[in-house]
């Protein structure tokens, strides 16, 4: 259009300087005609002839240089348009470019009566790329993943990357052909996965994939995509390998999840988390030789809540430190007056076992509170010793030469039990109550337990066997040469108050009777 503008302007312009040329040159000849006494006002028509000529050509001027700005302008912000809705690195579309990609995506679908679908797609351990590789080497990497994605999903479909090691893939389906969108998605993901050779290093990226779709009338990008994410999540937490549908039922949890979160910090704001003590008893004598510090929480509304319900959250979005610290203050503060000096033995995380500073932290905790070195027990699960394992030695290490013990919890369900014993000076081993459990069932139940104990007695570690819930039970695990117990039938995890009476009875009351078969639960 602005170049039209011009071909009509152009001609115009030039009509009017020929106009005034001609009609100044006829003047110009009457007024000769007419004598000298029109030589004055010759002179004054000629130099306003030359005025106007000299205005039109600046306004002319003017005019292409006010196009020319235009023009300027104009591809300016459409270059800063295109930069706002693209990915420098990749050149894929970024978060933005995808949401204003929706629109053409709607009408497309409505034409076709097809539902809006997206492809969420996460690359996996990426972070130990740029760790391990540079930063370099991960960018190249997003490059080929991203060229390889956008190629696999077809010219009508909408690439982005809307995070750093996340893709979203935005298209269209059929609503019966859900087969077809899965079958792009799975290849999406072996694409992610596919090894990648660069300057002769094989680098190799895990990766999650979750679907969403609606209908065209419902389509929100930001909704969609979040959707997306919530399936995404959900493979990547259950490691699924292949791509995840998204339902109802998954965000209903994810809002279940937020109001535990939330709920955890006002929890923690308020000490609403309680010490429980779980009795830990000589198999021989019955006399309580110490407790294991168990979390609940004493809602002020719901009551007392489980570990199982908030410490995975808390370990998720990183409160399980400060959660621990402040159920493990009170039970140390609490044990500490205790009129029989018994052991407490306190749960490590995994997540606590990657904190360089875990032992410094504990050893501060017991000044605080008082509470004996040599009579607290730290347990590690054998699962949260894989991470660093030259970590957890110094930090095990470290509190043994502070006079605190060490267990080794769960003992049998990891996957090198006996290199771990041989290379971290553990106190104690705590059999999984799995095999307790099953016990009577179970000749592989009752050989494990043998062995274990065994091996021990061998070594010279003390083994406390988990899960002890009937009396037959009981009798076994004397018989097997174990020392330690705890479990439902030597007491139930009680409150600070209750453990301080049980210790002054210095043994539970004798059972005679199995209790009624408890309620599954988690540790804390």
């Amino acid at each position: 259009m602005r170049h039209r503008r011009d071909l009509f302007v152009l001609p115009i312009l030039i009509g009017a300087v020929a106009l005034l040329i001609w009609n100044g040159t006829s003047f110009f000849e009457t007024m000769k005609a007419a004598g000298e006494e029109f030589t004055d006002d010759l002179k004054i028509a000629s130099t306003t002839l030359t005025l106007n000529v000299a205005l039109i050509l600046f306004g002319w001027r003017y005019y292409v240089d006010v196009q020319q700005e235009v023009q300027r302008r104009a591809e300016s912000e459409e270059r800063a348009a295109r930069i706002a809705s693209t990915d420098g690195m990749t050149g894929l579309l970024n978060r933005k470019g995808l949401s204003e990609a929706g629109e053409e995506v709607r009408e497309s679908a409505r034409a076709a009566g097809r539902h809006a679908t997206i492809i969420s797609l996460r690359l996996n351990r990426f972070k130990s790329i740029n760790d391990r590789h540079g930063y370099d080497v991960g960018d190249e990497v997003l490059r080929r993943i991203a060229n390889g994605i956008s190629e696999a999903a077809g010219e009508h479909a909408r690439v982005a990357r809307v995070a750093g090691d996340e893709f979203a893939i935005l298209t269209t389906m059929a609503p019966d052909r859900r087969e077809r969108i899965e079958t792009l998605a799975q290849a999406l993901l072996e694409i992610a996965i596919r090894p990648i050779l660069i300057d002769e290093k094989l680098i190799h990226v895990g990766a999650f994939a979750g679907i969403a779709a609606t209908p065209p009338e419902d389509l929100v990008i930001r909704d969609l995509l979040r959707r997306a994410d919530i399936a995404q999540a959900e493979g990547r937490a259950g490691r699924i390998a292949r791509p995840v549908w998204f339902d109802e039922r998954m965000e209903r949890e994810l809002v279940a999840h937020g109001e535990i979160e939330q709920g955890i910090r006002v929890g923690l704001e308020n000490e609403q988390f309680k010490p429980y003590f779980e009795p830990q008893v000589d198999l021989a004598t019955g006399e309580v030789i110490g407790f294991e510090v168990l979390a609940r929480w004493e809602h002020p509304l719901s009551g007392l809540i489980g570990p199982d319900r908030f410490i995975p959250v808390a370990e998720e979005n990183g409160l399980i430190d400060e959660l621990s610290d402040q159920v493990a203050r009170q039970a140390l503060a609490a044990a500490a007056e205790w009129e029989k000096p018994v052991d407490v033995s306190i749960n490590i995380s995994a997540t606590q076992l990657n904190d360089s500073w875990l032992a410094q932290k504990i050893v501060r905790l017991l000044a605080e509170t008082g509470f004996p070195a040599e009579r607290l027990i730290i347990e590690i699960t054998e699962s949260s010793l894989f991470a660093d394992p030259e970590l957890a030695r110094a930090i095990t290490t470290s509190l043994k030469n502070q006079g605190v013990r060490v267990a080794l919890d769960d003992f049998g369900t990891g996957y090198s039990s006996l290199a771990h014993l041989r290379a971290l000076p553990f106190d104690r081993i705590k059999i999984d109550r799995s095999f307790t459990a099953s016990l009577h069932r179970d000749r592989e139940s009752e050989a494990i337990i043998r062995a274990v104990t065994t091996l021990a007695a061998a070594i010279d570690v003390p083994v406390t066997v988990e899960g002890v819930e009937t009396a037959r039970a009981h009798s076994a695990l004397l018989q097997y040469g174990c020392q330690f117990g705890q479990g439902w039938f030597f007491g139930k995890p009680m409150s600070s108050d209750q453990a301080a009476q049980l210790v002054r009875k210095r043994e539970p009351e004798a059972r005679t009777e199995a209790p009624a078969k408890p309620a599954k639960r988690s540790r804390a």
